[in-house]
């Protein structure tokens, strides 16, 4: 026999651990091990391993959903506990009745357990919640009706937690349903306590109603407002994405547009950014041209309204105009407004704190818009302001990192992107490709026609390189006469066809009197294994071409290679 069957005899045979095995302490507490195991397998833990998969979102439920949905589980697993627990304290109880209730009740929680610990959709959980707001209705039916012989019935004092329930998964309308519910329930309740001698007055069974349906109310606008602030706060943080990505205002006033349409109703045709001088740019999402309201024309608005205009604005107040007479009317010829303009939000712009332009909110109907509208249409506003900073500091890095003649990446832009391209081949283990190109004859067009003309050709030869490059290579202005592209992925033999595609359309180009191109090439790692030595062997191929004639696509490889 083995030590460690020895072992399992020698406890088996231990009355002290025979005794703590029979203890009902013992036993007890194992049942709540079972009942924690069982919670914590339907919700994410890093004790059990290192990773936790979390649900979705969006796809499978969202946080809310699935918080609900463990918090009802803890409230149904407590229901039931009290629901047997309560036995000993009436006189009078049905068993057939209660044990039906109990039924339901640990059906619900089995399939709500085993739900949380798979992966469902928002629709999947609004139907279970459905389900489970009616199965949670029945209980509280049986469980009224198992105790309902008792002279001290208060079953009913729990039926609140349904519209409590119905307020969470639908709003005001699941509230509103619960409460109609609840106090049907209480009604056939008090009916039959009536036939069994235990009347109530009207006046008693008409404010138990009253209070179900004031509490039903109370929690169904509760959530209705909660609904409303968390939708406000979710529309506002996609929007912020949204205008995040927009490269241009007349793209911010689009999206700004769509947005705000299906939201409100109401429609945004232009946004106005506040001028030094006091006045307004306006810019349209249908048009690149900028109207500009002047500072008088802002001073005669003011006064058409009886109010000083800039100082709501400046105090963060939105101020709506009728408009009366459509595109005749006074304000709409000063705004410029469309002719079915029938009243006109204007919201302030405030960034880091400054008043920085209007958003002007077009609608189609005389209307003024309520506190939950406006608190929407000032977020709307501020993302507004904070999306036309990010367009202007990305138009700064743009025009910063751009050959102002060419358009093209300029010098310092090159070596930058060289070196991110580079780092990235050394991480995955690929190829990138540089050309590095000088235009022969160039400087004699300079020469004889001026640099005037010289500059109109080196857009033009620019342009016609650019269209040779794929979508993901780099085309730069090098310096002067010299322009240089970045092919990543790329190898020898694919860097060569570039360069003799390029040279086709350098020489395509209409009025190029006489220029050609002379292309360089070098592939990292085959000819250099850091940048300095790359741009050294492309600089050199290239040079190596121009002494040969000019004209040629040189390989780093083989210097003596020609197109």
């Amino acid at each position: 026999m083995t030590s460690q069957s020895a072992a399992v005899r020698d406890r088996r045979s231990d009355p002290a651990l025979i005794s703590a095995t029979d203890d009902p302490i013992v036993r007890s507490r194992r049942r709540l091990d079972r009942v924690r195991d069982a919670w914590r397998s339907a919700t994410p833990s890093l004790t059990r391993s290192r990773v936790a998969v979390h649900h979705a979102v969006g796809a499978t439920g969202t946080r809310e959903t699935i918080g609900y949905q463990r918090a009802m589980l803890a409230v149904r697993a407590a229901g039931l506990v009290v629901l047997f627990g309560a036995v000993p304290l009436y006189p009078i109880v049905d068993p057939p009745t209660l044990l039906l209730a109990g039924a339901i009740l640990a059906l619900t929680i089995i399939v709500q357990a085993s739900w949380l610990r798979g992966e469902r959709s928002i629709a999947d959980w609004r139907h279970f919640a459905a389900v489970a707001l009616a199965a949670d209705g029945m209980v509280g039916f049986l469980v009224g009706q198992a105790y309902i012989e008792n002279q001290n019935w208060i079953a009913f004092l729990a039926y609140p937690l349904l519209a409590f329930e119905g307020a969470v998964f639908f709003g005001l309308r699941g509230a509103a349903v619960a409460a109609i519910a609840i106090i049907a329930i209480y009604a056939v309740h008090a009916y039959e306590r009536a036939v069994l001698g235990h009347q109530l007055s009207v006046g008693h069974q008409l404010s138990v109603a009253a209070l179900f349906a004031i509490q039903a109310g109370f929690v169904g606008v509760f959530a209705k407002v909660t609904r409303r602030v968390r939708g406000d706060l979710a529309t506002l943080l996609r929007l912020a994405s949204l205008l995040a990505h927009q490269e241009s205002p007349t793209r911010i006033v689009q999206a700004l547009d769509a947005h705000l349409h299906a939201l409100l109703g109401g429609r945004v045709r232009s946004v106005a950014l506040r001028r030094p001088d006091g006045g307004y740019d306006i810019l349209r999402w249908r048009s690149t041209d900028v109207r500009v309201i002047a500072p008088e024309a802002v001073q005669a608005v003011s006064r058409s309204i009886g109010r000083d205009i800039e100082q709501d604005f400046e105090e963060r107040r939105a101020v709506t105009l009728a408009v009366t007479n459509g595109a005749g009317d006074p304000l709409a010829a000063a705004l410029g407004l469309p002719e079915w303009v029938r009243s006109i939000t204007l919201v302030p712009i405030h960034a880091d704190g400054a008043h920085v332009g209007v958003l002007p909110v077009l609608w189609d109907m005389p209307r003024v818009p309520g506190l939950d509208d406006l608190d929407l249409l000032h977020g709307l506003a501020d993302q507004t302001g904070v999306a036309f900073a990010q367009a202007q500091l990305r138009r700064a890095r743009e025009l910063a990192a751009t050959d102002s003649l060419t358009g093209l990446a300029n010098h310092r832009a090159f070596q930058d992107l060289l070196a991110g391209h580079l780092a990235d081949a050394r991480r995955r283990g690929g190829r990138v490709a540089i050309l590095f190109c000088d235009l022969d004859r160039f400087k004699s067009v300079n020469d004889r026609h001026g640099h005037a003309v010289g500059d109109i050709l080196l857009r033009d030869i620019a342009e016609a390189v650019r269209s040779a490059a794929r979508e993901g290579d780099v085309v730069a202005r090098y310096g002067g006469d010299e322009i240089a592209l970045i092919l990543p992925g790329t190898d020898r033999a694919g860097a060569v066809e570039a360069g003799r595609r390029l040279q086709d359309r350098v020489r395509g180009v209409e009025g190029a009197m006489g220029v050609d191109v002379t292309v360089g090439v070098a592939v990292y790692p085959d000819d250099a294994t850091n940048q300095d030595g790359l741009l050294a062997h492309a600089d050199g191929a290239m040079y190596a071409g121009k002494r040969l004639g000019g004209g040629r696509v040189v390989d780093g490889a083989n210097l003596a290679s020609n197109a």
